[in-house]
């Protein structure tokens, strides 16, 4: 691999792990439903902008390996996405059960 693509490929997984901490920080820093709302809203539209970006890389090659290897980079992805909401849900329902501050 090129080290001008290798490092583009680096510096795409820093991006997301450090999208998925900000995620996390916004979703625990949510004071109230609205805001909640707006941040799972757009975690939907992210969602589903990665669905029609696997899909059409699937579309695009008639390759079986090329193919399968998209399915598998998009399992990855949506494994990846899932895990960041799980502990974002942790997080809230950890917020949720502490008792208010007196």
């Amino acid at each position: 691999m090129a080290n001008d693509t290798k490092e583009a490929w680096d510096r795409f997984q820093r991006d997301m792990k450090s999208l998925a901490l900000e995620l996390r920080r916004q979703y625990k820093s949510a004071g109230d439903d609205r805001t909640a709302a707006e941040v799972n809203q757009s975690l939907e539209k992210l969602r589903q902008a990665a669905d029609s970006l696997f899909s059409s890389l699937e579309a695009a090659s008639r390759d079986p390996e090329v193919r399968a290897g998209t399915r598998q980079a998009a399992r990855s992805f949506g494994a990846a996405l899932a895990e960041t909401f799980r502990d974002v849900g942790d997080e809230i329902d950890k917020a949720l059960r502490k008792p208010p501050a007196s």
